[in-house]
């Protein structure tokens, strides 16, 4: 993949956290499992299981989540319905929550892109790179504008994103310690994803809005990112992370 010149996104220049920053950190859930609210309020986990995934119930009464995004196999971030921001973390058998901040009306967009990072998409049209301190208080650097047309936003790993453009093309951004660079994936076209989450930097799941298939996007060397059926019947998903 060679880097472009940005031409509608932009990144400006500000002192935000490397990808060498946290070498440790997990690629996103580590290729296995995301997780699911659907239109019962159910918030289910899916692990992988052979060629498919396996849900296992984790809460009831998740109608009103605005977006959820996991940050590993056991922590995912989430916009409640009256915008505050909550981490969650699954420890002994169930979630604890901590509530991290509020005013987040404005969220267009979040992903999760490492063990305590995620990036967001506002409606003003900024990327903004969000990452948690060992007390779970939240530091904000604006890293990028003109982002008002995207459609999704997708984290693979550290500093490591996709975004899915308005007409379903697909660009990868990644940061290599310099700033993020874009690499336009042209084989890739994304706009019958309905539901988008990341699982690694080796792929990524989509609902799809035509068929209510769920897919797993895995990168091949010679092919780029190829879709495999993982299920069907998933129009009933309302979120997934």
């Amino acid at each position: 993949m060679a880097a472009v010149t940005l031409a509608t996104a932009t990144f400006v220049g500000v002192a935000a956290p490397s990808a060498v920053a946290q070498p440790e950190s997990p690629m996103v859930t580590d290729g296995d499992s995301f997780l699911e609210i659907n239109n019962s309020g159910q918030l289910v986990r899916w692990t992988r299981y052979f060629d498919t995934f396996s849900g296992q119930l984790r809460g009831t009464g998740w109608e009103g989540s605005r977006a959820i995004t996991s940050l590993t196999s056991d922590a995912f971030v989430e916009i409640k319905p009256d915008h505050q921001l909550a981490k969650w973390t699954w420890r002994l058998g169930q979630w604890h929550q901590q509530i991290a901040g509020s005013g987040w009306q404005n969220a267009r967009l979040i992903t999760g892109i490492g063990r305590d990072r995620f990036i967001e998409v506002n409606t003003a049209g900024e990327l903004v790179l969000w990452e948690f301190n060992l007390a779970d208080q939240l530091t904000r650097w604006a890293i990028g504008s003109g982002w008002n047309n995207a459609k999704a936003i997708v984290g693979l790993g550290d500093m490591d994103f996709l975004e899915i453009h308005s007409d379903g093309s697909v660009s990868e951004w990644i940061d290599h310690g310099d700033g993020f660079r874009e690499y336009p994936l042209p084989g890739l076209d994304l706009s019958d994803a309905r539901l988008i989450a990341g699982l690694d930097r080796r792929g990524f799941i989509v609902v799809s809005a035509s068929t209510g298939e769920l897919l797993e996007y895995v990168y091949d060397p010679n092919h780029g990112y190829v879709p495999r059926r993982r299920g069907v019947g998933w129009q009933g998903a309302r979120l997934i992370g």
